[in-house]
């Protein structure tokens, strides 16, 4: 009985250490990592008498635990979605949900374009925000996406709740979120002119707060190229891009694959959400010069066929790669001139790290790169039940500049 029990008793000791070395290696795995410009070159962010010289590398290394703290920066996976495909479906499922963490309200607010077309501002609806002057964020969902959306929600309330009690305006794309369309002209992946027009309103309407600038997947493209188009004269004082598809190219090629994901999830979703758009906006008349074929975009039923036959011609590329290059976000990175920090995933299967300019984080001393293992495509869902990992690190950063 003892020669039967003892290599049991050895076996099980054997197997809960090979089990505590295999989950520390995983979880070693998953540990964030960060780039940017060497800490002498690091760009100032701020200068106070009791504080001095603050640059980015300070910001991130000293007020940015989740990103940079030898015990806190990791991003491990709820244990259900271990993989970036689980995270991305799991996300995408649950784009709708609501909870404690996200169940708020809005105050709409209506914005007419120069070219007649609306843009929906919904503010965030919150008694305790009293301070006309607290710094205002400028939420931009991905395509397809909205101020519904379960991330844009949940971040939006936790930024309202932190410490820095910030204002939120979450700025729908044209025809999202109902917003009325009053234009032909939809959005796309390289239009920054709405947002451009969006940020002066909202300059204009409140002189003394900063401004900061958040966007998600197709949102945080085009808040990267109105930055660097703006250069030193951006009137943002900080931003956030989350799973930017810096190489709009790049992107496009990971979407239009035939697999699960894009079959069955991605696809359809988004073009479930375009068609119904373009339907909305049958009553305008189209500008001739477009020479747009209305049946072949009824008949599309992949996301690169109304790129082909609706974005390139609108835009006047002479084919979709041209339009790819237009709208990339890549070629705008360099003149980035505010403290921009990117959150991208390396399994993320809609916007893959082939596409993310690294190098230019390296050079660049206003802008941080923030790489993640484990997140798919705006995931990043840890803990039981998952909860987003990214919120923290992005009430983190914001706070420790605008304060």
């Amino acid at each position: 009985m003892l020669d039967i029990a003892y290599p049991s008793a050895l076996g099980l000791v054997a197997l809960g250490v090979l089990g505590f070395y295999s989950r520390k290696r995983y979880i070693a795995r998953c540990r964030i990592r960060v780039v940017l410009a060497d800490a002498k070159a690091s760009a100032m962010v701020r200068h106070t008498e009791s504080e001095g010289v603050v640059t980015l590398h300070d910001v991130l290394h000293a007020e940015c635990p989740s990103l940079t703290n030898p015990e806190l920066a990791y991003m491990v996976p709820t244990p259900f979605l271990a993989t970036g495909l689980l995270q991305t479906i799991y996300a995408a499922v649950q784009v709708r949900q609501r909870n404690t963490e996200s169940d708020i309200a809005y105050e709409r607010e209506m914005l007419v374009m120069a070219d007649a077309g609306t843009v929906s501002i919904d503010w965030l609806v919150d008694a305790s925000l009293d301070n006309r002057d607290a710094p205002i964020v400028l939420m931009m969902a991905g395509v397809g996406g909205s101020s519904r959306e379960y991330r844009v929600r949940a971040l939006a309330k936790a930024l309202a709740c932190s410490p820095a009690k910030l204002r939120v305006a979450v700025v729908n794309h044209r025809g999202a979120a109902r917003t009325p369309i009053t234009s032909p002209r939809p959005y796309d992946s390289g239009f920054t002119e709405d947002f451009r027009t969006t940020v002066k309103h909202i300059r204009a309407a409140n002189p003394h707060s900063k401004l900061v600038g958040i966007g998600y997947s197709m949102g945080a493209n085009i808040l990267t190229k109105y930055i660097g188009e703006e250069g030193t004269k951006c009137m943002l004082a900080c931003a956030v891009a989350v799973c930017c598809p810096f190489d709009v190219g790049v992107s496009s090629t990971a979407v239009n694959e035939s697999n699960l994901l894009n079959n069955h999830v991605f696809q359809p979703m988004v073009m479930r959400i375009l068609m119904r758009a373009i339907k909305r906006a049958s009553h305008l008349p189209l500008d001739p010069t477009w020479n747009l074929d209305v049946e072949r975009i009824k008949k599309a039923t992949r996301l690169n066929e109304l790129e082909k036959e609706i974005m390139v011609k609108i835009c006047g590329n002479k084919d979709v790669d041209e339009y790819y290059d237009m709208a990339s976000s890549t070629h705008h990175v360099d003149n980035i001139d505010i403290p921009f920090l990117a959150i991208n995933s390396l399994d993320d299967r809609i916007t893959p790290s082939i596409g993310i300019p690294t190098d230019k984080f390296k050079t660049n001393p206003n802008i941080a790169l923030a790489l993640v293992p484990h997140g798919g495509h705006l995931g990043f869902l840890t803990g039981v039940p998952p909860r987003i990992w990214f919120i923290q690190p992005i009430i983190e950063f914001v706070s420790a500049v605008v304060k």
